[in-house]
This record gives C-alpha cells, sequence and structure tokens, in this order.
C-alpha cells in the first residue's frame, strides 16, 4: 500500500507541474533595445563557447551573463521568464519561433557585425592537404552557385528536402565529420534522418572527395575537443570562426555570414497571461515528442543504446570487478596496493571526465565505436566500486569456515568457490544491486562522447519541439521503468545465488 501511494503521489505531482507549466510568467518592463540591455539588471543567456558569448562579453558587458550548454535550454529559459535576453543566431531563432517556440521574439537590430561560418578542420585529420581541398571544394560550389542555391532551399524559403547525391563505390579515403543535429535548418532530425543545409554540404563534399562518409554527433562544447583529438576530421554545424575556436582548430574559408541576434519575451508589460488547457497542451506535447515525424523511433534507438551499455557494463564490470577483488587479496604487497590505488582513483573522478579521458585522450587518434568506449569507461568505474562489495562480502564470512573447510580436505580453491564465495554473495548482492542501478542512471552523460542515447535523444527532440517538460518527463518515465525492470532481473538473480531455505515434507512431517 505504502509503494502505492508514493505512485499516486508522484502521479499527482507530474500532473500538476503540467499544469503549472501551462501558465506564464508575466514580466514587467518590456524591452525594445539591445542597450537597454547592458545593466547590471539585467540577466543575459548565452550559449557556451559560441559566438553568442563572444559578441555579449564584447557588446553587452554590464549585463550579466548566464551560460547555456544548448540552444534549447536558453529557449526555454526565456519563454519561462528566467532570462531577460538570450544571444544567439538569427536564423536559428527564427525557425525556433517557426517551429512553436511561443512568448518570445527578436529585437530588430543585430548584436555586433556579422560573423564567417566556416568548416573547422582537424590538425590531426589523416586526410592530407584537407584545409585546401575544402576551400578548393568551397571555391567551386560557390562559383557554380550550390552554395546559393542550398541557402536559398534550406534557410532562405525553408523548403529544403535532402537530394540525391550519388556517393563512391570505391572511395579514396575515410571522411569523418562533426556535426550536432540540433539547429534547425542547419543539421537537425526529420524523424530519424539527418538532414539541414551541413548536413548536404557534409555529404556534397564526401562525393567530391570520392569519400566515404560517416558523421557523428556532438554538443556544441564537445565538437571542438573531438576535432582536436583527432576523432573527426572537420565541423560543418554551422560553426562560427571566432578567435578563441581559431586558437584550437583551424579555419576554411567563409561558407556562408551569420548574424548574432537578441531573443526577449513577447508582449513584455502589456499585462498578459497566456494560458494553455492542460488537456490540449497535453495533448499537443504527446503528439510532437511521439507522433510528429516518427519522432518515437528515436526514443527506441536511444533506449535501445542505454540498455546495451548498461547491460554490458554491468556484465564487464563484474567481471573486472572480482579480478581486482582478488588482486587485493593477494599475498603480494605491490600488487594489492596497485589495485588498491586503481579503485581509489577510478572513484574520486566523475564518470564524465573519465569518458572524456578515454574517448579524446587514450582513444582520441582511434577508429573505436563511440558505445564501445562507454561500455569500457563504465565498466571500469562498474568494477572498482563492485570489487570493494565484494572485498567486503567476503570478509564478512567467518574465518573459521574457511578454517573447518580446509579441515576437511578441501583445497583453497576449493573453499573459496564452494564455501566462501556463495555466503559473501549474500552480504554484496543487495548493495551491487543498488550500484547497478546506478550505473544505469550514469549513462545519461554518454552524450558527451558523441552516443545518441536515451537522454541525447530527449535533447535532440526537444530542440525540433521548442518544448522542455514533456520531452524529460518521458526520459524520466522511461528511465524509471528501466532501473526497476533491471532491479527485478537482479533480485531474480539474487534468489538463484542465494536460495533461502524451503521447508520440505516428508509424508506430513515438516522438515
Amino acid at each position: 500500500m505504502a509503494a502505492k501511494k508514493r505512485i499516486a503521489f508522484l502521479i499527482v505531482a507530474l500532473l500538476g507541474m503540467l499544469c503549472l507549466g501551462g501558465c506564464k510568467k508575466q514580466e514587467n518592463e518590456k524591452i525594445t533595445s539591445i542597450e537597454q540591455l547592458n545593466n547590471p539588471a539585467y540577466t543575459i543567456g548565452v550559449p557556451e563557447g559560441g559566438a553568442g558569448m563572444y559578441m555579449a562579453e564584447k557588446y553587452l558587458p554590464e549585463a550579466k551573463h548566464k551560460t547555456f550548454s544548448g540552444n534549447a535550454s536558453g529557449y526555454l529559459a526565456i519563454s519561462q521568464g528566467k532570462l531577460d535576453g538570450f544571444v544567439y543566431d538569427r536564423v536559428m531563432m527564427e525557425f525556433a519561433i517557426a517551429s512553436g517556440l511561443e512568448d518570445v521574439e527578436l529585437l530588430e537590430e543585430n548584436l555586433g557585425e556579422s560573423m564567417d561560418v566556416a568548416v573547422g578542420i582537424s590538425p590531426k585529420s589523416q586526410i592530407d592537404h584537407l584545409k585546401d581541398k575544402v576551400n578548393q571544394f568551397l571555391a567551386e560550389a560557390k562559383a557554380e552557385g550550390t552554395l546559393d542555391d542550398m541557402y536559398d532551399r534550406w534557410v532562405s524559403r525553408a523548403e529544403g528536402t535532402m537530394p540525391e547525391i550519388p556517393m563512391p563505390q570505391a572511395p579514396d579515403c575515410k571522411l569523418k565529420v562533426g556535426t550536432t543535429g540540433m539547429v534547425q535548418p542547419f543539421s537537425y532530425y526529420e524523424g530519424t534522418i539527418l538532414a539541414g543545409y551541413d548536413v548536404e554540404l557534409i555529404y556534397r563534399f564526401g562525393a567530391w572527395l570520392n569519400a566515404e562518409v560517416e558523421i557523428k554527433i556532438y554538443d556544441y562544447d564537445g565538437i571542438i575537443a573531438a576535432a582536436q583529438a583527432g576523432d573527426i576530421d572537420c565541423i560543418m554545424a554551422n560553426l562560427n570562426a571566432t578567435e578563441e575556436r581559431r586558437k584550437h582548430i583551424e579555419f576554411s574559408d567563409c561558407v556562408y555570414p551569420s548574424e548574432t541576434a537578441v531573443m526577449v519575451r513577447a508582449g513584455q508589460g502589456n499585462g498578459a497571461v497566456r494560458e494553455t488547457g492542460f488537456w490540449a497542451g497535453l495533448k499537443d506535447s504527446f503528439q510532437g515528442t511521439f507522433v510528429e515525424e516518427g519522432r518515437w523511433r528515436l526514443i527506441v534507438q536511444g533506449l535501445g543504446i542505454t540498455i546495451l551499455i548498461s547491460v554490458l557494463s554491468g556484465i564487464f564490470g563484474l567481471c573486472l570487478g572480482f579480478g581486482i577483488c582478488m588482486l587485493q587479496r593477494t599475498g603480494y604487497k605491490p600488487v594489492r596496493l596497485a589495485a588498491a590505488v586503481f579503485v581509489r582513483v577510478v572513484q574520486g573522478m566523475p564518470i564524465v571526465v573519465l569518458l572524456m579521458i578515454l574517448y579524446y585522450g587514450i582513444f582520441g587518434s582511434v577508429d573505436i565505436s563511440e558505445v564501445l568506449v562507454a561500455v569500457i569507461g563504465f565498466s571500469i568505474n562498474f568494477g572498482a566500486y563492485s570489487s570493494e562489495m565484494m572485498r567486503t562480502g567476503i570478509e564478512a564470512v567467518d574465518k573459521g569456515q574457511s578454517e573447518a573447510a580446509l579441515a576437511m580436505g578441501y583445497t583453497r580453491g576449493q573453499t573459496f568457490f564452494k564455501i566462501i564465495f556463495p555466503q559473501a554473495a549474500g552480504h554484496f548482492i543487495p548493495v551491487l544491486k543498488g550500484e547497478f542501478i546506478s550505473l544505469v542512471k550514469m549513462t545519461s552523460v554518454v552524450g558527451y562522447i558523441a552516443v545518441q542515447d536515451l537522454t541525447k535523444v530527449s535533447d535532440i527532440i526537444r530542440s525540433r519541439t521548442m518544448e522542455a517538460f514533456f520531452p524529460l518527463i518521458v526520459t524520466a518515465i522511461i528511465y524509471f521503468a528501466v532501473a526497476n525492470a533491471m532491479a527485478a532481473a537482479l533480485s531474480f538473480a539474487e534468489r538463484m545465488a542465494v536460495p533461502k531455505r524451503k521447508k520440505r515434507s516428508i509424508k506430513g512431517v515438516c522438515m
């Protein structure tokens, strides 16, 4: 009954939050100019490491700056009245408003001068003279009018569709390109299909280069690091060639100029507060999150990746943990010390940092699957924690058990695996179950290394629907269901490993 009450309370709380989400916060003062925002009383949102941050620091130095890792989060903060302005690319914010972002508007004037959008070039690319080849391709595409036609279709008229671009059957090389998949109309998902100006540009360049094309999806805050490490050859993601970015990677010639604008709340100071009916809003959210463009397929794909990483990491992590536990029980002090140091280092390191060290550092120049890197990282993390749980469980078994088994003629190996370890399992498996559930939830950070798991897919959907609450609630519910399903499976495994004593009866006599 207590569990049912908690679930009912959770449902009521979520419904209440959805209802509250329909009401928009009212503002007291209407913002009409950029100059007005250059004031300590105003808070400006800026994208992390992007041109918007550079422009805001240069032209709005007096305002308070708040950094966001993604544009969708900044849009939501503006629409909810948590920011006074958000600085970003004008074209992308216009598309966000056209796609359904409500209660916001753009100031007419641009912030500062236009900036070059260019192709970022990795200093560790295996393709010789890649920058020169990109510039030659761009020059030819401009002369032929191809770039103007693409910009007109994708940006000016917003009627772009991915054309059929014949790719080479016998490629000379492999071209790995980084993009974001979250910025319409340049790189975004139509259902499960990656589309946009930059995506078409990627395939056109791949065909021109006679190369096999591999596209990898990153957040903006990780795409530069991927190019630096050599994980990708170049970046085509509406990337502004800022002074800070030029310190880390090279850029091609200008592909097209971009303008920076400021988004503010609409109708500020007019006393109007728009309310959306709960059921109508819920229906629209469900439609946009699951039905439109078949986005449920993205969620299924992301869920599959999350489960795959969790299960494999759990299996390999347990094997690694057992090995570390055995090393800590060895009679050789240097081995015990090395194992203990390994455990302490891993336990003291955030999992995100470990993943990025593996992906951008150790495997930076190796052509390896991002999912495999994630499995390695989480296996190491889970192995370090599970080894300590096993060691504690083994030490909890009375030493008299070993002495008795040895006295009966058992070998040390037989004593450990038949007597000690089964009893220790009863001590550490319940704790291990909780650690595995934590592992499932921790996989939500794999988007940092270009893995499209459930959380990353949720971000992609948010970037298209311009709504955060419903996709995030759906993600939370799915994680809750997956975690509980895996907990049930582990409980079954626990009962199999440590069976309870059952009453036996012989001809009516209970034993």
